[in-house]
């Protein structure tokens, strides 16, 4: 029996204008009514996960938020948080210079902030881009998974570019690499897991969007720390991912559904694969499962 609805983001619960679909939303409050709990496991903070935890009343029913790939758990209806792993700052300062040496856009993420640092090959790109797509002067310069430029200030707030690595002074939740050419960002990739060995886990959300976490943290190992808190079973929760940062976790629920957009390496690890985040992917997903559920 499902006793539990696991789901990323970007890419899956969200549709490509970052919002919840009606049917989707509809679907996902009525089965929290019957006892279904929901966990939002996301490569996102809490800041940034928080407003749709209240749209879809995580807060009255009892949610949890996986944040960032499985660093904290937070617990939206008793407002608690925590940390479950992390960097040291000398990895951070290792990560950020391996990356920018390679040429890469490089972005380490904090709860509030980001640490930003681009190639001149990068920003001449991206001056063009802006130009091109008449986009504001005070539009960030920062990349998303999705997009050359993405405003992330909502989230975070805080946001800075640096030159070296010896600027860093605080610790990253992750550090995530970029560059407009998918192509070098699958080979720095496959660079980096040979260089690094098994020190850290590295994986693709997008094409272009790597994302780098402390070794063991994964968004499996976040669920865990909720099946603790909860006593709901990894057997009990179906999950919904589109990104390798959710393979983990499709490998350790008892049904695992990717999303018709996700990576062709996610869909293997997938039970069923259902329609794409802009058609109601979710709430089709829920509907194929649907005596699965428990009923309180």
């Amino acid at each position: 029996m499902i006793k539990a609805i696991a789901m990323d983001m970007d890419g899956t619960l969200l549709n490509s204008n970052d919002e919840i679909m009606p049917q989707t939303k509809q679907t996902l409050i009525a089965l929290e009514k019957q006892g279904v709990r929901l966990v939002l496991s996301s490569g996102r903070s809490y800041r940034r996960l928080m407003k749709y935890a209240k749209e879809l009343e995580m807060d009255r029913y009892g949610g949890y938020l996986v944040e960032v790939n499985g660093i904290a758990l937070y617990d939206v209806k008793q407002d608690q948080r925590k940390r479950l792993a992390s960097f040291s700052l000398s990895e951070c300062k290792d990560l950020f210079a391996y990356f920018k040496n390679k040429g890469m856009e490089v972005i380490g993420n904090m709860d509030d902030g980001l640490l930003c640092y681009m190639t001149e090959e990068i920003y001449e790109y991206k001056k063009h881009y802006r130009k091109e797509h008449k986009i504001p002067k005070d539009f960030p310069w920062t990349a998303g998974a999705f997009s050359v430029l993405s405003d992330m200030r909502e989230g975070y707030p805080h946001q800075r570019y640096i030159q070296d690595e010896s600027e860093i002074d605080v610790i990253f939740n992750k550090i995530c690499v970029t560059h407009f050419d998918s192509q070098r960002v699958a080979a720095i990739m496959e660079q980096a897991k040979h260089d690094f060995k098994d020190s850290y886990w590295l994986g693709l959300t997008t094409k272009r969007w790597l994302e780098v976490m402390p070794k063991g943290v994964t968004k499996a190992s976040g669920l865990s720390a909720f099946c603790e808190a909860s006593g709901i079973t990894f057997d009990e929760i179906l999950a919904f991912g589109d990104g390798e940062n959710d393979i983990a976790m499709l490998d350790a629920c008892g049904k695992a559904i990717a999303m018709e957009n996700a990576l062709d390496s996610v869909k293997k690890h997938a039970d069923f694969v259902t329609a794409t985040n802009n058609d109601e992917g979710i709430a089709k997903g829920i509907a194929y499962f649907r005596e699965e559920f428990i009923c309180d």
